[in-house]
């Protein structure tokens, strides 16, 4: 396998070329720009990018713009990007994270630091397209096999055909079936209920079926992938959707933030820990009614973040 291949956009040559010294003594491959829109002109004739390296604070097209347009292209919108700003305000963080940004580095940066970031995007992403690269053979597998199964039975009801002659409406009796079952079995059993704490037995604080949460007025599909608010479907990135999943599963647990990069970005994550700070707050204007005044997802003071385990105390919306 060839050592990964970094695209790097940045406009201070001094930086860029530190950028590059670390990276080659690293084994990995690099090519560097000074502004987007070259990078983005030359990318079809690069090799296959591992991970981008964007500046934010660049000439013609900000760094914003650019991991936009990267998102907006299906070959390489998993792509890892590392973003780079001389501002630490948390605006400029949210606008990263929010648009697909995997990871942030603040200058002055120390190189150890990057390099362990680079490492770890990089490793994330292997394991990714390891996971993409067995799916797709094992759906090709499968194709494959119907296929032939469909051939076989193909063969054997000509076969039928031609030695029993109108026995075909017969057969097509026989080969007839019925998925009831399977839908009576979804409506019994398959979920638990849990009354509401009230104790009038009337209202459900809980519903968990197998691929649906939901707690009052919010829902996770996770067959889907989807959030849900009222029955209106919600926007959330991957990250976002993947954090709201894990409070909302666990509610009424409190965790740090440590904890929840663990066990939402991993247990190799080299991110600070105000990254979950951001995804936090991007989650509480997307479910909460009022974001300044959070009744879903609660900050404990002292510990970290949790989601509420009490309905009654939600507000109406009406």
């Amino acid at each position: 396998m060839s050592d990964p291949f970094i695209v790097i956009v940045e406009d201070d040559a001094t930086i860029a070329e530190l950028i590059e010294f670390n990276l080659h003594n690293d084994g990995y491959n690099t090519r560097s720009f000074g502004d987007g829109p070259s990078m983005l002109k030359a990318l079809p004739e690069l090799p296959a990018v591992s991970l981008f390296v964007l500046d934010i604070m660049l000439p013609v097209m900000d760094g914003f713009e650019i991991l936009k347009r990267l998102k907006q292209i299906p070959a390489i919108e998993a792509v890892p990007v590392l973003m780079l700003t001389a501002r630490s305000t948390e605006s400029d963080k949210v606008r990263g994270l929010s648009t697909g940004a995997d990871d942030y580095l603040t200058k002055p940066f120390g190189i150890r630091e990057f390099l362990a970031r680079v490492e770890t995007l990089l490793r994330r992403y292997k394991r990714l397209t390891s996971l993409i690269d067995s799916v797709a053979a094992a759906e090709n597998v499968a194709t494959a096999d119907t296929t032939a199964d469909t051939a076989a039975v193909t063969a054997a009801d000509i076969a039928a055909d031609q030695t029993a002659g109108s026995s075909t409406a017969a057969a097509g009796s026989v080969a007839s079936s019925t998925v009831a079952d399977s839908t009576a079995d979804t409506a019994t059993g398959k979920g638990v209920t849990i009354e509401s704490q009230a104790g009038d037995g009337k209202v459900p604080v809980i519903e968990a079926a197998e691929n649906l949460i939901n707690f009052g007025p919010v829902s996770i599909d996770d067959a889907r992938h989807r959030v849900y608010r009222d029955d209106a479907e919600i926007e959330m990135t991957h990250r976002e959707y993947e954090l709201l999943k894990f409070l909302l599963q666990n509610r009424g647990i409190a965790f740090s933030r440590d904890e929840l990069l663990n066990a939402v970005w991993g247990y190799d994550y080299y991110g600070e820990t105000r990254t979950v700070d951001v995804h936090i707050r991007q989650l509480r204007r997307k479910i909460e009614l009022d974001d300044s005044k959070p009744v879903f997802i609660e900050t404990v003071r002292g510990r970290g973040y949790r989601f509420t385990d009490r309905l009654q105390d939600l507000p109406n919306d009406n």
